[in-house]
Parts: structure tokens; sequence; C-alpha cells
């Protein structure tokens, strides 16, 4: 009877561990990050990421910090740019953030935001966010079979 006993909760955790896995959406792979050949994309116009061709990119989050000169500010703005022919975005500014005053170093103010963003990207369409320092863009790929 004890062996039964321990038997059974290994058998549960080996159900609850096969269902855990398969929640994971297949047409949500792979993950997106905003690294490219370990280097950061999207923190300025020449630097923008890129939706690989053949992929849609759905952005779920964005946060970032920005280092500017010390002064009395409270908050600065951060501007997300895209350019995606199939949705009329032609490179102007698009989304606009709040970015708050975190921390006074000496000289330099720092300013963070952090926002949940659910926008849908194009194949070969670009971003990049203005006035930041470090950015971390996050979301998932699916793959795109229309025009």
């Amino acid at each position: 009877m004890r062996m039964a006993q321990r038997l059974v909760p290994v058998a549960l955790f080996t159900l609850c561990a096969a269902s855990a896995s398969g929640a994971v959406e297949p047409e949500k792979q792979p993950i997106f990050a905003n690294i490219v050949n370990g280097l950061l994309c999207g923190t300025s116009s020449s630097n923008p990421c890129k939706v690989p061709p053949g992929q849609r990119l759905v952005i779920e989050y964005a946060s970032g910090y920005v280092f500017a000169p010390a002064s009395s500010r409270a908050e600065t703005s951060v501007t997300m740019a895209v350019t995606d022919p199939a949705l009329g975005l032609n490179g102007a500014g698009f989304h606009v953030f709040p970015a708050i005053k975190v921390n006074t170093a000496s000289t330099t103010d720092v300013f963070a935001f952090s926002v949940p963003l659910k926008m849908m990207l194009h194949p070969n369409a670009t971003f990049y966010f203005s006035n930041v320092t470090g950015l971390s863009v996050s979301g998932y790929l699916v793959a795109f079979t229309g025009n």
C-alpha cells in the first residue's frame, strides 16, 4: 500500500507536466526579442528592427530607459516610429510613451518606461524608438502567407 501511495503523486506530476507543455501555442513561436546577433536593434533610426521576410511580428511588451542631463523634469517621452507600407505607416512617430524619472546620478537623470503593447507588423516592416538609451521589445513571430 505504501508503494502505491508514492506512485500516485509521481503519475500526477507527469500528467501535469505534459498538460503544461501542451499549453504553449505553436503559432506563437518563435519568441521575438529586439536582439540581432547579440546586439540591440530598434534604439535609433540608424539601427531599426526589421521583421523577417515571411513572418509577422506581434509585439506584446516594450520597456526601456533614457539617460538625459540632470534637470528638474519629472518625465520625458519616447516615440516609436514604424515603417510598414501594408499598414500605411511611413516611419513617422506612431506611439508616444511617457518615461518617468527613476534616478538622478550626479549629472545624469534616468527615466524609464514600461508598457504592454499589442501591435502586429508585416514582413520587412521596421520600427525603432527615439530618445532611448536601452530598450527591450518582446513578442512573437507568426508565419505570413498573405500578400
